[in-house]
């Protein structure tokens, strides 16, 4: 599998962010608080869901964690490749609750 782009309307503090990942090795070189564990964060939670939990902790309730700091929908899409040359798009929305998931 090989990632092609994503797209995060809103995740944590990115937002209305786009990536086009380059087909060999990709390199984030950003200074501290930019962004990068969310990113790598948003790119697991588009291809298995975010978490529950009831705990209030932030560093073990990823949902609350990562719901926008500035407010609005949370979540985007995901085009992935397979070895076989067929591409696939995720979009996904998280809300407050598991159910509110699309």
């Amino acid at each position: 599998m090989r990632l092609i782009e994503c797209y995060i309307e809103n995740f944590g503090r990115l937002s209305s962010f786009s990536y086009v990942f380059a087909p060999d090795m990709n390199i984030l070189c950003e200074e501290n608080g930019w962004g990068k564990t969310t990113f790598a964060a948003f790119i697991k939670a588009m291809l298995y869901g975010l978490g529950s939990s009831r705990s209030q902790s932030l560093a073990q309730n990823e949902r609350q964690r990562f719901l926008p700091w500035q407010g609005g929908t949370c979540g985007g899409s995901l085009t992935f490749e397979t070895e076989d040359g067929a591409r696939y798009r995720v979009e996904r929305t998280f809300g407050i609750k598991e159910a509110q998931d699309t």
